[in-house]
C-alpha cells in the first residue's frame, strides 16, 4: 500500500507545466481575479509570468477552453465567458478512483464482454478518431448481492495497444486497468442526466420498461490531453446515490 501510495505522489510531483499553469490560471477564475467577461493576459505575457514556452501556455489555455471556462476570440485575445455557471463543476480526479476502486470492491459483474470493432460515430467525435477506426469494446452488468444495479460499456482506441482479458475485468475496473497497463490517467470529463428503460436496459437490470434510470457518460483523457476512454453506463435509480460536498472559497 504505501509503494502505492509513493507511486502517486511521484507522478504528481512530475506533472507537466502546462497543468501547473492551467491550474493556476483556473484558480484565478473561481477565485474572482478574473471575473467574467475580462480577458487574460496574452500568451507572450502568460510565458513571462510563469517562465514556461509559448506551448506550454497554449496547452493550459487549451484545457481552460474545453473546460468551458475561456474563450478566444480571433484578434482580440482570450477572454472569461460571461456565464460561469454553464461551466462544469470540478473535482479531485483521485477521488473519481477511489470511488470506482470502492464500487468494485463491493460488487461483482455478470454477463462481460470484450470485443474489437469499428467505432461508430459517437465514439469517433468523444475520442477524436478518424472514420474507419477500431476500438476494443467492453460491458458487463454490475451485480450488488446477486442483483443488476447497473449497466456498463466501455470503449478503447485499438491505437492504444492496450489488451485485457475477461478475467481482467472481473477483478479490477477499467481505470484501475489502464493505469496498470501504463496510461498515465490525468483527467476525466463526467456528464450525469436522467433517463428510462428501455426494453433492452429493462431485461438486462430486471426493472420494469420505462423505470427511472441513471445515465453516466465519460471521457477519459491521459496526460497529453488526448482521451483514451470512452464510458457510458446505466445505473438503476433505487440503487444510485450520489454525494457532493460543497465548500466555498474565503
Amino acid at each position: 500500500m504505501a509503494t502505492r501510495q509513493n507511486d502517486i505522489s511521484a507522478q504528481a510531483l512530475h506533472r507537466p507545466r502546462y497543468i501547473k499553469v492551467y491550474a493556476t490560471i483556473r484558480d484565478w477564475i473561481s477565485q474572482g481575479t478574473y471575473r467574467t467577461g475580462s480577458q487574460l493576459p496574452t500568451e507572450s505575457e502568460l510565458c513571462a509570468l510563469f517562465q514556461v514556452s509559448r506551448i506550454t501556455t497554449r496547452k493550459a489555455v487549451d484545457l481552460l477552453v474545453d473546460e468551458g471556462l475561456v474563450t478566444r476570440q480571433p484578434g482580440r485575445g482570450t477572454f472569461v465567458v460571461d456565464d460561469l455557471a454553464d461551466a462544469p463543476v470540478t473535482g479531485d480526479m483521485e477521488q473519481l478512483l477511489r470511488k470506482v476502486r470502492r464500487l468494485s470492491g463491493y460488487t461483482t459483474i455478470a454477463h462481460p464482454e470484450v470485443v474489437e470493432v469499428e467505432a461508430d460515430a459517437e465514439t469517433r467525435k468523444d475520442l477524436g478518431l478518424p472514420p474507419g477506426a477500431r476500438v476494443q469494446r467492453a460491458s458487463h452488468v454490475r451485480l450488488l448481492d446477486g442483483r443488476p444495479i447497473g449497466y456498463v460499456i466501455t470503449w478503447l482506441p485499438s491505437e492504444l495497444k492496450v489488451r485485457f482479458g475477461l478475467n481482467e475485468l472481473n477483478e479490477s475496473p477499467m481505470l484501475t486497468l489502464l493505469e496498470r497497463k501504463g496510461v498515465d490517467i490525468l483527467a476525466a470529463d463526467q456528464v450525469i442526466s436522467a433517463t428510462l428503460a428501455d426494453g433492452r436496459l429493462a431485461e438486462l437490470l430486471r426493472t420494469p420498461v420505462g423505470a427511472p434510470l441513471v445515465h453516466i457518460r465519460l471521457v477519459v483523457f491521459d496526460s497529453e490531453r488526448r482521451p483514451v476512454e470512452r464510458m457510458t453506463a446505466w445505473y438503476r435509480g433505487d440503487y444510485y446515490h450520489h454525494h457532493v460536498r460543497l465548500t466555498r472559497s474565503r
